[in-house]
């Protein structure tokens, strides 16, 4: 073998590791890309669908994500993020955020939907902020649900009385849904006339 070819097969295992790593994002983000440059993604077929999702920050308590098929359905998962609302401030206040949820799948998890994990970490926009914890649904969350059902996108305050939580602030939007693979999907905050003044994208992934 010449050195030209030691070469090669050297340089190639880094990069097929690197591509290992990243390919539940590229799935991901792939679509994206795929509107500006469509002879590159051809090829990619991901599941598309329009969900509704909304950041609940209540006082004196963590942040909640929700994500419902639409804003009269039932929850498909509702999280309480490990950050407060001025941290949550502080991350979105240059207009873009990217949220990082991970799970650990491990073998006991194969045969159960991807979202019923309980404990995901969470990184936005590169940081390491903890772990975000699932729950169950409770009353005061079909109470606020349902106080919100004629909102299906903006941000605003819902006085204490409404929500049953305390007076609290809400961004809601629609969301792209893409489904990469069964343990990868990302939800795009869908803002066209840019009232919302936000870029927003929240990825799950299962590790």
């Amino acid at each position: 073998m010449n050195a030209d070819s030691s070469q090669a097969a050297i340089d190639t295992k880094p990069q097929l590791r690197w591509w290992d790593l990243l390919r539940p994002i590229m799935a991901l983000v792939a679509p994206c890309w795929a509107s500006c440059y469509p002879p590159l993604f051809s090829a990619c077929k991901p599941q598309i669908f329009t969900v509704t999702g909304t950041i609940i920050c209540s006082i004196n308590s963590k942040v909640k994500l929700c994500i419902q098929e639409d804003v009269d359905s039932f929850p498909l998962i509702i999280l309480d993020l490990p950050i407060n609302t001025s941290e949550l401030a502080g991350l979105m206040q240059c207009g873009t955020a990217r949220i990082v949820l991970q799970c650990d799948l491990g073998l006991d998890r194969s045969n159960e939907p991807f979202l019923s994990a309980a404990t995901w970490a969470m990184h936005c926009n590169g940081q390491k902020m903890g772990y975000a914890m699932r729950r169950e649904v409770t009353g005061k969350d079909t109470l606020l649900l349902g106080t919100m059902r004629t909102i299906s996108a903006g941000a605003g305050i819902l006085p204490g009385k409404e929500c049953g939580l305390g007076q609290c602030k809400y961004l809601r939007g629609q969301f792209e849904k893409v489904v990469a693979s069964n343990y990868s999907e990302a939800y795009h905050l869908i803002d066209p006339s840019g009232c919302l003044g936000q870029e927003l994208s929240i990825f799950f992934l299962g590790i």
